[in-house]
Order: C-alpha cells, then sequence, then structure tokens
C-alpha cells in the first residue's frame, strides 16, 4: 500500500453518496487517475476502509456507508 492511493481512497469517499463498495471506490479512482502504477486493488480498499471506521461504517461484506 502507498500514500498516494490511499490519498486518492480518502478522496473518492468524499464523492460517494450512500451505500457504496470497494468497487465502485476503485471505479471512481480508476475514472479519475487512470491506471497509474499507483492504484491497488479492492484487497487494498477494503483494508483501508477498515482502518478508518471514523469515516465510514461496514455494512456487510465489501459494502460501505460514510459516517457524516
Amino acid at each position: 500500500m502507498n500514500k498516494f492511493f490511499e490519498k486518492w481512497i480518502l478522496e473518492a469517499l468524499e464523492e460517494l453518496e450512500g451505500e457504496f463498495t470497494v468497487a465502485d471506490v476503485l471505479d471512481n479512482i480508476i475514472e479519475k487517475r487512470g491506471t497509474s502504477m499507483y492504484v491497488g486493488n479492492t484487497q487494498g480498499i477494503g483494508f483501508i476502509l477498515c482502518k478508518r471506521e471514523d469515516l465510514v461504517t461496514r455494512i456487510g461484506d465489501g459494502v460501505y456507508r460514510r459516517n457524516n
């Protein structure tokens, strides 16, 4: 995991509303940044989101909701 990808994940969270999956976050990052060598996978996104429980609430397997 690199700092660029972690920063991009947090930026993507600001744009997503309601319930979203880690695939939605990855799609948002690829749409904005393209396929850079710094773009990770859905497992990396899930890892970061589990660490940041202050920002998101886990609803199900790979499904999250942003905290307000």
